[in-house]
Parts: C-alpha cells; structure tokens; sequence
C-alpha cells in the first residue's frame, strides 16, 4: 500500500480535519416535476469513506454537485459540519472534486496542473517539493510532469486530477467514478493510495461508483441512489 506520511511537514497539513457531510431531506427538482434527487438523508462522519452506487441517471452525480455546494437543493439542506455548503464561499469550503471526465488545465504541464492547489494554499518551498514529489509517486506520475496534458492518456490525465485533488489537502473529497480510465492493474494502487492520504488527514470523503465491488472496498458504508432517492445498502449486499 502507498504512505502519504511525509516527515518534516507542518502541522496544519498532517492535523485531522474533522468535517462532517449531512444531507437533510435534500432535493433538486427540475420543472416541471423532475426529481433528480428527492428527500436525501444521509450523514457522513467525518473521516469516514460512504460510497455510493447506483444506475446512470439515478442521482449520484447530483448528490456530489449538491455536496460541492456547485447546486443548491430545492428543498432541505446540504451541510458541512453546522454551515450549509452552498452559503459558503467556493475558496473556503475546503472541498476537492474529481469528476469522471479529468478537468485539468490544457495549457499546464502535468506537474503544473498537480501543483496548482498551492497557488492558493501555499507551503514553504521544502514542503510543497516533498508534497508534490510524494504524490506524483504514488499516482505513478514522476515521470510524466513535464508533459501537457494532449500529451497524456484518458488514465494519465485522470490521475493528474487525483493527484491534484490531494495535493489540495481537502477537508471533504468528492470522487466520481475516480478509477474509470485506469488500466486494471493501476487501480488497486491508486486506490490505496487515495485511501491511504485520506485517513491519514481525516478527509471526510464520498465517493461515487457505478462498480459494487469497488464501493465495498472502498466504503465504510454503502448507499444506493435510484430514481433520486436513498437507501442504506447492508452489509455483503453489494
């Protein structure tokens, strides 16, 4: 399994972040009766993993959008720990997403568009070469960052935009089908190595798959979304 532990690094990067992730009877309706989503509650403790599974147009995607705070619920609340996520300002959610189409900058080099983050979110000079070193190993991109991103495949790219997502240090990580351009045999490595990062920050995280096996890997709990609405998977019913 891939370590993210890295010495030296300050406290504010290896601290827990401790935020939790509720959908209180949350819906978006499209007119003119259109549930994308209807009634969803669910809590995600934070530092825990809920994977959510489900049929193509079932809701899962709108699930992610409104816990980004990218949509805002006809209906109940989305919240990250006691604030409503849309009433929070994008910079300070402290949210990363990765959607199933990698979205990186077609301008940057690899090694750019995984050190963007830190634009925003500096570290000093020693911590953020250590940082982004670590990631680029673990996502299998060392050797790969100085190329743009038409230069790169469907799996490189994706994992740029996974890698970059660490790199943010989020408090809450929005995954939707991560692993669905990767080759079979990179997926366990790139899986661990997101689940690995995760506990150790105490990322709070919901992920999205359309693969049951993959969601009972990755899940402390499992939930399927179909029709818009809710439900807790049990245990081995995956």
């Amino acid at each position: 399994m891939c370590q993210y532990r890295i010495p030296g690094l300050s406290f504010r990067l290896t601290q827990k972040a401790r935020v939790e992730l509720r959908f209180e009877n949350a819906s978006l309706i499209y007119p003119p009766s259109v549930h994308a989503l209807d009634s969803a509650c669910l809590r995600v403790a934070s530092g825990t993993c809920v994977a959510v599974v489900g049929p193509s147009g079932g809701g899962k995607t709108t699930l992610l959008r409104l816990a980004a705070g990218l949509l805002r619920p006809t209906t109940g609340t989305v919240c990250h720990g006691s604030r409503r996520a849309s009433d929070i300002p994008p910079e300070g959610r402290g949210v990363a997403v990765a959607f199933q189409v990698p979205a990186i900058y077609p301008h940057l080099t690899a090694g750019e568009n995984l050190a963007f983050p830190l634009r925003y979110h500096p570290l000093p000079a020693a911590e953020a070469t250590r940082l982004l070193e670590d990631v680029a190993a673990a996502f299998g991109l060392s050797d790969l960052l100085s190329r743009k991103p038409h230069e790169l495949s469907g799996g490189e790219r994706q994992r740029v935009a996974l890698g970059r997502c660490l790199v943010r240090r989020p408090a809450v990580l929005l995954l939707d089908e991560p692993l669905g351009q990767l080759d079979v045999p990179l997926r366990a490595a790139v899986r661990d190595a997101i689940f690995t990062r995760c506990r150790d920050r105490g990322t709070t995280v919901l992920w999205v798959t359309h693969d049951p096996a993959e969601a009972a890997a990755v899940g402390d709990r499992v939930v399927e979304v179909r029709k818009g609405r809710l439900s807790e998977t049990p245990s081995g019913e995956v």
